[in-house]
């Protein structure tokens, strides 16, 4: 009978405690906890009950859209701004959201969302600290942060937006895609072997990417030094549909289909030895010099 009266008040005991404790929970902190370890839906129905307002800042005045873009988190970068928050608020160190951002996709986010209520001139700083661009590519920063990131990739700066809007098409990213596009990449940019992004996308059969190029102008009629449409590289029924008709196929010469297989055949085990992203774009880079020049290596 002792015991069980013991059990009974231990457990009475913890039940108060925890009782006290969700008494005690704060729903600021406990949102801005769920944006860190992206619970969004569970920090969207603390926010969406109206327990604090959605421009509340701390002591130090970070808001949860500053707390959201530490995280990286755009989903919830985008619910925040959805609802009303403020990317021009600043913390008492004086850093919005946008200077904590360290995602491409969250900084244009962000960028975009700074700059709706305000118009600079082109290559100036807004007043909230976001980078300005040609307004008449939509301004949306993307392209001075690829631009600005501190990596070793080997490429320069200022071909960074145009190689990173391939590595979009590449790996089926279209909506970074359409953020370059608006801001600093044109539609028909080339590389060095001819090929737009357009011809990239029908070659991978990203039909997404294509219609986010063919919506931003992308032209279906510019040849590759091959000579060839982006229609030559349809392969799947929705990508033929999109593009139209290819060219009038020609038979490879000897030489050249004996390259193309040798090259494809050394890029694939290349490739399969690869364990990240920055690998597979380096083996895809020395399958388009095979292609161009004979020499992989």
């Amino acid at each position: 009978m002792k015991k069980l009266i013991v059990t009974g008040l231990i457990a009475a005991l913890v039940a108060g405690a925890a009782g006290a404790m969700s008494l005690q929970a704060d729903p600021f902190e406990t949102a801005r906890y769920d944006i860190g370890i992206k619970k969004n839906a569970e920090a969207l129905v603390i926010i969406d009950s109206g327990a604090f307002d959605i421009n509340f800042q701390t002591e130090e005045g970070y808001s949860l859209l500053h707390y959201a873009a530490d995280a990286g988190n755009l989903e919830m970068v985008k619910a925040l701004l959805a609802r009303g928050a403020n990317p021009n608020l600043k913390t008492a160190r004086g850093s919005t959201p946008y200077e904590m951002a360290g995602v491409a996709l969250v900084k244009a986010e962000l960028g975009r969302a700074m700059k709706a209520g305000t118009a600079p001139a082109p290559g100036q700083a807004s007043a909230a600290g976001a980078p300005v661009q040609d307004a008449s590519k939509g301004g949306n920063g993307i392209c001075a942060t690829v631009r600005a990131e501190k990596i070793n990739d080997g490429r320069q700066p200022s071909m960074r937006p145009f190689l990173r809007a391939k590595d979009n098409v590449w790996y089926n990213q279209p909506e970074e895609l359409a953020l370059l596009l608006e801001d600093c990449v044109g539609a028909n940019d080339k590389d060095q072997y001819g090929s737009t992004l357009l011809h990239i996308a029908a070659d991978r059969d990203r039909v997404e990417a294509a219609k986010v190029l063919i919506a931003q102008g992308a032209s279906k009629t510019i040849r590759d030094k091959d000579g060839k449409l982006p229609a030559d590289y349809a392969t799947s029924p929705e990508m033929k549909a999109l593009l139209g008709p290819a060219s009038p196929a020609k038979p490879a010469t000897g030489a050249a289909a004996s390259r193309k297989v040798e090259c494809e055949q050394k890029y694939r085990a290349d490739a399969a030895l690869c364990s990240d992203s920055t690998c597979k774009m380096s083996a895809n880079r020395r399958w388009q010099q095979c292609l161009n020049t004979g020499s992989y290596w």
